[in-house]
């Protein structure tokens, strides 16, 4: 029998995680050591004992074995929290590819010394809103009881939770956490944007006071450390957080709530490219632990997996108190230009606002676009003006932003972060017929403030929200009613409940639809159902307008009626038709590099080698290698190639070839069932 080796990491220091150690497995031992196990031994000059995890196993020595030292035994008790968190990496490492290293730097909490106390989060800093303690209704209630069986009888389940907008979800979570933590039990609560994490928290405090924890990227380090720390210590029964707050280190997790689970903010753009949804799933596994994704768009994958009896579906068909779901009217903009309105406001969308603006109530208009126009283009040659990094254009800000006054009538790569003063002559032809086209936030705002002068605005995009208290404070404001009007991106409609919210208008619902992605449809749809559902939450009845040039478009005529199931059968048609997840796995292998035609030459050849490697595969399929639909980025070139697969294991064949693919040339990156197009 060989000899096997484990490679170790040293304890876990409070500095990052640095590098693994080779040890020899005594063969009295191999059976019980695994990745994620604990175990003593000879450490350093000295040859002191100390804990180490396993994180890899195999049967090659790296070094010389004559000086190679041996595992002296296992350490008591049973699996610490870290080690099922390397557990963790361990199977993100097999799925997702990418090193082991990066996925222990993805999984492990920081921990780095505080120098200084890091000052508690009061309550006062999430106080957004006062929610209103309602009582479950018996569509709710049934839910929660379901739920506690499950967990009285030791069944570990994922549930997807598929709620039409305002029916309570949240409502269902904080009953099922307290199920848990009647248990002895910890949750965490996962939301897609950190604007979420604040008016969520204030609706937590309410019932679990200061036994909860917050976790978000605009913490610092030490703010950060404390709250990890209060989850490992079992200081609180709820961590609330953005993606990363998936791994804060519970002593006793028992639940994991991936709130909006649709949202593409849950897929990682950072190696691993890991999906959350899955990891959730995964971590709970290892855990013991229940999962309940909640939306009122689900995924179309996790909607396949409910109905294939992968996960308990649980469905809330209606919004407490018998609250009728907000009108929705959609006006063709092709017939608004041929009545001679060229406004970005259709006459419908403008009686509708000026009719709440006299009744006191809110309104919120949504475009999935920043910034005054989406580019500078010449009247007379038709060159639009470009990134020089990038093979984007540039987008013209005209007032910069009400927390950001540096972009103020810049022109600027949503990409790179380029910026440059608008020209006044083309730079091609040199004429002075240069303009801008398209729409963006600030247009929309600016068109607001020209028709309605006396109304009070907020916008709220990546622009103005770039500072810690940003998002914070533009939602405070507009809770408190102290605008009128609020503008944005994709940031205002999802999850948020304003009770004075009584119009919701979409200027563009058609902008996604563009995207050079499979999934533009169901990202369309789930945009303009979330928007829709912010409207008429309160004790006013709700009216949405959908503006749009394709009102026929299967996703938008859905979105108007709020019909999940008739878009989810005709989305599934077309995935099934053209071999897109979750019908068949598929993977993005992209290549960048500096040089153009070295790019193309690594590109070239390692297509060749995956065609050559997987000629015997018969349920896998090589396309490319092409250009990605964005050729180059921060004046770095970039080529992909697509792989869709019916046989896992084939396709791990295939990432595993990417990988060890050895160019100087270029950088590879490999993301499994991407939720973007690259």
């Amino acid at each position: 029998m060989s000899q096997k080796y484990a490679d170790i990491i040293i304890d876990i220091s409070h500095e990052a995680i640095d590098k693994a150690f080779q040890y020899m497995i005594p063969k009295e031992l191999e059976p019980d050591i695994s990745v994620g196990v604990l175990v003593m031994v000879p450490f350093g000059k000295g040859n002191k004992v100390r804990k180490g995890y396993v994180i890899g196993i195999s049967e090659k020595p790296e070094f010389d074995v004559e000086r190679m030292k041996m595992i002296q035994g296992i350490a008591d008790g049973s699996l610490p929290i870290e080690g099922k968190l390397i557990k963790l990496a361990a199977w993100m490492r097999e799925k997702y590819g990418s090193t082991m290293i990066n996925c222990l730097m993805t999984v492990m909490p920081v921990k780095e010394q505080v120098r200084k106390h890091a000052p508690r989060i009061s309550g006062e800093e999430y106080k957004i809103l006062t929610p209103v303690v309602t009582k479950l209704n018996s569509s709710q209630q049934s839910l929660v009881d379901d739920f506690s069986n499950d967990i009285d009888r030791g069944i570990k389940e994922t549930y997807l939770l598929h709620g039409v907008t305002g029916s309570g979800k949240t409502e269902v979570y904080i009953e099922c956490i307290k199920k848990a933590v009647s248990k002895g039990k910890q949750a965490v609560v996962l939301v897609p944007e950190i604007a979420l994490t604040y008016q969520n928290v204030a609706r937590f405090k309410q019932h679990f006071k200061d036994r909860v924890a917050v976790i978000n990227s605009k913490q610092s380090k030490g703010e950060k450390y404390r709250e990890f720390m209060r989850a490992q210590a079992h200081e609180v029964d709820v961590v609330i957080g953005p993606r990363s707050a998936l791994f804060s280190p519970c002593a006793d997790l028992g639940l994991i709530v991936i709130d909006e689970e649709h949202d593409s903010a849950y897929k990682s753009d950072m190696t691993p490219k890991y999906h959350t949804r899955d990891v959730a799933i995964k971590r709970a596994e290892i855990e013991g632990a229940s999962v309940i994704l909640g939306s009122a768009t689900p995924s179309v994958e996790s909607y396949m997996s409910a109905k294939l009896g992968m996960y308990k579906l649980w469905k809330l068909d209606k919004r407490p108190d018998e609250k009728q779901l907000a009108s929705v009217s959609v006006v063709d903009l092709r017939h608004e230009l041929r009545m001679g309105n060229r406004s970005i406001l259709s006459d419908e969308l403008k009686k509708a606002i000026d009719e709440r603006l006299k009744k006191k109530e809110q309104i919120m208009l949504f475009i999935n676009r920043r910034g005054y126009n989406s580019f500078i283009s010449c009247r007379e040659c038709g060159e639009a003006i470009k990134c020089p990094k990038c093979d984007v254009s540039l987008s013209y800000h005209k007032n910069g932003g009400t927390y950001d006054k540096n972009s103020s009538g810049m022109m600027v790569c949503h990409y790179c972060g380029y910026v440059t003063k608008k020209p006044d002559r083309c730079p091609a032809c040199d004429s002075k017929l240069i303009g801008g086209f398209g729409t963006g936030t600030e247009k929309v705002e600016a068109e607001i403030k020209r028709i309605f002068p006396n109304a009070k605005t907020l916008r709220m995009d990546k622009d103005t929200t770039k500072k810690k208290t940003s998002q914070k404070n533009i939602l405070r404001t507009f809770n408190n009613k102290e605008a009128d009007i609020l503008i944005g991106t994709q940031m205002i409609v999802k999850g948020h409940d304003f009770g004075n919210v009584t119009l919701v208008g979409i200027i563009i619902a058609d902008m996604s639809l563009f995207a050079n992605d499979y999934r533009a449809g169901e990202r369309t749809f789930d945009l303009l159902t979330q928007a829709a559902g912010r409207a008429g939450r309160g004790s006013e009845a709700g009216q949405v307008i959908i503006q749009t040039y394709q009102p026929d478009h299967y996703a938008i005529a859905a979105a108007a009626k709020q019909d999940y199931e008739s878009f989810f059968d005709l989305e599934m048609a077309y995935r099934r038709m053209l071999s897109y997840p979750p019908i068949c796995n598929m993977m993005v292998i992209l290549m960048v590099g500096e040089d153009y035609d070295r790019t193309n030459n690594e590109a070239d050849a390692l297509g060749a080698l995956l065609k050559k490697e997987t000629g015997h595969m018969k349920a896998t399929r090589i396309i490319g290698p092409s250009d990605a639909t964005i050729g180059k980025i921060n004046s770095m070139f970039r080529k992909v190639i697509y792989v869709k697969s019916n046989n896992p294991e084939e396709l791990f064949q295939v990432r595993e070839i990417a990988e060890g693919y050895e160019s100087d040339a270029v950088s590879i990156m490999v993301d499994v069932n991407p939720m973007n197009m690259y």
